[in-house]
């Protein structure tokens, strides 16, 4: 088994590359995180110090954690989805296929593994980078110099390893259960509903975010001010486990309004996203994140600014550089990084999939603007999303404080992920497009693994 693991993932790596590119991206998150509290405690003497350090530790997990899960599982699941093919030719050699769910999971923890140890080097190395912009650019802390300790980072590799793992639990088991004829056809299976784990996931996030509610409504406006930056990253999580259902829904809805009939590339658009879940998913899952999270603090400042001027203060400062990037430095990345490497999965079948539009008679520039087509596609739906998200968490907030529901909404700065996640997604759709436009349709057809 343990050849048949390792084999596969040399034969694939093209594949397995965007996962584990993401379990580098947490692992160096989580490098971090682990190197802020390896330098709180070396300045445990320094009261001020320890403490500023200590409570940027939460602020950078909790913020990061939503972006990771929703990231980490995507990429899971879309990598095992990508391999359907794979899995049952081993299950008509006669591959059992509870062997073939065990070899899949022992993949994804081999290459989570692999990327979070590489990501905890990579933070190593970036940790003085990191310190120079968030901590010692701050009045009294240029004296601080940022510690690493080796023995927290096994933590980190084990909770990437274990996120992966959850993520793709359900993928592994379905590529071992899914019977060999009906995987070897090129299409993916129909999914319809919910599963059960994202059912418990969203009621248990759901619960979550009540009781956050209660808590701040028991706390008093001002205390629940204080609370506020952490109401989109409640609202965003409870999203997360609902993805395939509501990005189905808004996409069909809102694509609806645009003529299909007159305009080929957006038709050739619309089904190619509608028709890969997977890879419309993990394509749409960090840019919602990503998106939901940014405009969500942003309006939470804007309330706080509002309500700060409705109690008679002036002078007001805004969010700083160094806390913004504690805050969303993190999931921003790890939700461009999700974006682009989900499409890039999916760059093989993308390609075969034009060199047959190609001998059918599909002209090239109608396959490139069905590329711009698809990335727009997927922003508009992620955007839309995370703006409900938005809206719902800062409505919460502003009944609890008192003030108009719409107050202090921020878009802009959202819209920013909205449109650098759009450029990742175009160009790691259009490169596919114009490479299978290069090359001879009948050798792109013929080309199988």
């Amino acid at each position: 088994m343990i050849k048949l693991v390792f084999s596969d993932l040399r034969d694939h790596a093209a594949t397995w590359i965007g996962a584990f590119l993401v379990a580098v991206a947490c692992g160096c998150i989580g490098g971090w995180a682990a190197s802020f509290q390896a330098t709180a405690s070396a300045y445990a003497a320094d009261p001020l110090v320890f403490r500023n350090l200590q409570q940027t530790v939460p602020v950078v997990i909790s913020f990061s954690s939503v972006a990771a899960v929703a990231v980490l599982a995507s990429a899971a699941n879309l990598t095992v989805s990508a391999q359907r093919r794979s899995y049952a030719l081993w299950q008509l050699a006669n591959v059992r296929p509870r062997l073939v769910s065990t070899v899949v999971l022992a993949q994804m923890i081999a290459v989570a593994m692999l990327g979070a140890v590489c990501g905890t080097l990579l933070a190593v190395a970036t940790v003085p980078l990191v310190f120079s912009l968030v901590i010692t650019s701050q009045e009294g802390f240029s004296h601080v110099a940022p510690q690493v300790d080796a023995s927290l980072m096994p933590a980190v590799w084990f909770v990437v390893a274990g996120v992966f793992l959850l993520g793709g639990l359900k993928g592994a088991r379905s590529a071992g259960r899914t019977p060999p004829l009906v995987a070897l056809r090129d299409f993916e299976p129909k999914r319809k509903g919910m599963t059960w784990m994202r059912v418990f996931l969203f009621a248990g996030l759901a619960a979550c975010t009540c009781w956050f509610i209660f808590f701040m409504i028991e706390s008093g406006p001002s205390d629940a001010m204080n609370w506020s930056l952490f109401m989109p990253l409640f609202m965003v999580a409870t999203l997360v486990p609902l993805a395939p259902l509501v990005f189905s829904a808004v996409l069909n809805a809102w694509t609806r309004l645009v003529p299909q009939k007159r305009w080929n590339a957006w038709y050739l658009a619309r089904h190619t996203a509608r028709f890969g879940l997977s890879a419309s998913t993990s394509v749409e899952t960090p840019i919602m994140v990503g998106f939901g999270l940014v405009a969500g603090v942003f309006s939470a400042l804007g309330l706080f600014t509002s309500y700060l001027q409705s109690q008679g203060t002036i002078d007001i400062n805004g969010l700083s550089f160094a806390a913004a990037l504690l805050m969303l430095g993190g999931p921003v990345l790890l939700c461009a990084d999700g974006a682009a490497v989900s499409v890039v999965m999916t760059s093989r079948s993308r390609t075969r999939d034009v060199a047959l539009l190609i001998a059918s008679g599909a002209r090239a520039e109608t396959l490139m603007a069905a590329a711009v087509c698809e990335a727009l596609i997927h922003a508009v739906t992620a955007t839309l999303v995370g703006a409900v998200s938005v809206v719902a968490s800062n409505a919460i907030v502003a009944c609890v404080i008192g003030l108009p529901i719409f107050e202090g909404l921020a878009f802009g700065e959202g819209f920013v992920v909205s449109l650098v996640g759009f450029a990742l997604v175009f160009a790691a759709t259009f490169i596919p497009t114009c490479t299978a436009l290069n090359q001879e349709t009948a050798a792109v057809l013929a080309m199988r693994e």
